[in-house]
């Protein structure tokens, strides 16, 4: 039996690789309530750039692959307590309050907040892996059990070796959420309340806002939130939500189960058909991949 050596270059490689990478898409959605607040998103998302550094010991180092958020849409609902003004006796009598100032009640709602903040372009987010290639053997779950392989390369459902790059780590710098993003929350909050409060005559505004102080204390202290409100609203979203975990999961399936980096027929075409020549095809056997420090090495048995 023949044996057969292929081997791809780090920069080979790394087209294989970026072929993979432009074909990446995500997108997903999630919603919770957590007590006084609910939060939710809508995400999609695609890879660019990276770098790709191949190693002895069969491991492919990925760092700084870029999430692109197409969109990233977040959500967060806040349960702030009734704050009730007015309703004092302006008449009293002996015999009881003639007439009462009238009470005004707010926040009565759950939740009495809902922000929605669009954060596409703002947030910026990267990938960095460590994987191991493998070889995995497909049989066409289209190809019956008494196709021949020309039948089955006739029928476009030929049996495939393919070469995965399975993840063996995925670290994700989810969000480096920028100081903007903590104003943006408590802006957008400020006008909900505005909002909110739009039927009061003004002395009654002014009476809530001295009453709730900054807005953003305020929210804090209620659902007692960390000093940095940015760094809470990344974990809301990445792991309280469980976007952290949805992306992680979806990448690995992506690159080790769903999206070989490299593929060939088995058995392997040699010369086409021609005229009433049947193609000439050489079985391969015993496929193994190996990396090193500057290429990818794939190994096979020619031949029955």
């Amino acid at each position: 039996m023949s044996h057969i050596t292929v081997a791809a270059s780090e920069n080979a490689f790394m087209e294989l690789f970026g072929a993979l990478r432009d074909s990446f898409t995500f997108s997903d959605s999630q919603s919770d309530s957590f007590g006084p607040f609910s939060a939710s998103y809508s995400v999609a998302m695609h890879l660019e750039d990276g770098d790709v550094d191949l190693q002895n010991g069969n491991k492919v180092s990925i760092k700084e692959l870029d999430i692109k958020w197409d969109t990233l849409q977040a959500g967060v609902g806040f349960d702030i307590p009734e704050i009730c003004v007015g309703g004092w006796c302006i008449a009293p009598t002996p015999w009881g309050c003639a007439l009462h100032f009238p009470k005004i009640c707010v926040f009565s709602a759950n939740p009495d907040i809902g922000v929605n903040l669009d954060l596409s372009g703002i947030v910026t987010s990267e990938i960095s892996a460590v994987a191991s290639p493998v070889v995995k053997y497909r049989v066409d779950p289209g190809r019956t059990p008494s196709m021949t392989d020309i039948d089955a390369e006739y029928s476009g459902v030929p049996n495939m070796w393919q070469v995965y790059i399975d993840p063996v780590t995925v670290d994700i710098d989810l969000f480096d959420v920028a100081d903007i993003v903590g104003d943006l929350l408590e802006n957008a909050v400020k006008s909900a309340i505005d909002t909110l409060l739009w039927f009061l005559p003004d002395f009654a505004k002014d009476l809530i806002w001295a009453i709730l102080g900054p807005v953003i204390d305020l929210i804090r202290a209620i659902l007692d939130l960390p000093d940095d409100i940015a760094e809470w609203f990344s974990n809301l979203l990445g792991v309280s939500l469980g976007l952290f975990n949805a992306i992680t999961t979806f990448i690995a399936d992506y690159f080790a189960k769903k999206h070989p980096i490299y593929e060939f027929e088995d058995p392997y075409p040699i010369l086409p058909a021609s005229g009433i020549l049947i193609p000439v095809k050489i079985p391969i056997k015993g496929l193994t991949v190996n990396v090193n420090d500057v290429e990818m090495v794939l190994n096979a048995n020619v031949g029955v």
